[in-house]
């Protein structure tokens, strides 16, 4: 049993201990560089910030802000190299202070989803979706509507110290976008926007012509669909597709997405932008496993960009998995994300 009673002096004299003891501490916080007089302390953190493999073979990305990827790689335990976002033609913020960021951090690739169009809500559905809109159209590009806002944006990415990858119009070969009409002015758009980018002198900046892998279309209505768009290998630098398994009456295994990639590569002789991965909850673990083993015997696959962001498909489907979990909060499916970023840091065959 404690004893409650203390002597006098004794007690004197533990305080004044307690007070020599906290001085240096009290010093110490005060010549913290970028400390504020009177606020108060922040514990710094225990892990140093993960730095991204700027010579990684293959690029690993993230639909992630940039002020948000230490976090992000804490979390997972790695690194991307590269951080992706979502960009409207109709958005009117500047880029600036993503790219900055982006910079701040360390990293020399972004990754950037150009819609044409002015974003329909959801709860609108798709057959509001898909109609094409005055000003974003196909023929309104390729006829030099947006000429001044394009060349503003190539102004922009140029001044980045880094690899910009362009992923313009993407899924053109779905039905779900209204930039899905006309394949022949969907090309000519394609190659006006390549061509001012260069005509400003933006050598920095990629173009991904990334397609949907439609497995619930056979494999010649695909390609036959498919190349319609293409809008020649002049005009771009690598092939892409989303690769996201639904779950349920959506299940899309790796298995079913290699023979579509494999036929990218031998049409298109590019390398290969996974470019908007995710799987559905159930059978992530099972999943990750198999994307894993696809990128170990597919060098020629450059990037591989997961996203977790809400999905438009799964919106506008019924009967479909939960895509809406957080690979943050499942260190199973963390663990082997990070070694598809760790792989892809080794010298193929280690």
């Amino acid at each position: 049993m404690r004893h409650h009673s203390l002597n006098l002096l004794t007690a004197s004299v533990a305080v004044a201990l307690l007070v020599l003891l906290a001085l240096p501490a009290r010093e110490l916080l005060r010549s913290a560089p970028g400390s504020v007089p009177g606020s108060l302390p922040v514990a710094a953190s225990s892990s140093p910030a993960l730095r991204p493999d700027a010579g990684a073979r293959r690029t690993f990305g993230v639909y992630v802000d940039p002020w948000h990827i230490d976090e992000w790689a804490q979390d997972v335990g790695a690194a991307p190299q590269m951080a992706a976002k979502f960009e409207a033609f109709s958005r009117t913020l500047p880029l600036e202070p993503f790219l900055q960021e982006a910079s701040r951090k360390g990293l020399r690739r972004v990754m950037i989803s150009w819609e044409p169009w002015r974003p329909v809500p959801v709860e609108q559905g798709l057959a509001v979706q898909q109609l094409p809109q005055v000003g974003y159209r196909n023929g309104d590009i390729a006829g030099g509507l947006q000429d001044a806002y394009i060349r503003r944006i190539a102004r922009t990415l140029r001044e980045f110290p880094g690899t910009v990858w362009i992923r313009y119009a993407h899924e053109m070969n779905g039905y779900w976008y209204p930039w899905s009409h006309g394949p022949v002015a969907y090309r000519r758009a394609w190659r006006r926007v390549v061509a001012l980018f260069r005509a400003e002198g933006a050598r920095n900046v990629r173009f991904v012509w990334s397609v949907n892998a439609n497995l619930f279309d056979g494999r010649a209505k695909w390609w036959r669909h498919l190349r319609a768009y293409w809008p020649g290998g002049r005009w771009v630098d690598a092939v892409g597709s989303t690769m996201i398994d639904f779950g349920g009456k959506k299940r899309y295994t790796v298995a079913r997405f290699e023979p579509r990639l494999r036929e990218l590569r031998r049409r298109f002789g590019l390398p290969v932008m996974l470019t908007e991965v995710n799987v559905a909850h159930a059978v992530r673990l099972p999943w990750l496993r198999d994307l894993r083993a696809l990128l170990a015997r597919a060098p020629w696959i450059g990037a591989v960009v997961w996203s977790q962001l809400p999905s438009r498909g799964k919106q506008h489907q019924t009967g479909t998995g939960d895509v809406d979990w957080d690979v943050r909060q499942d260190p199973a499916s963390a663990a082997l994300l990070r070694g598809i970023i760790e792989d892809g840091s080794r010298p193929p065959g280690r």
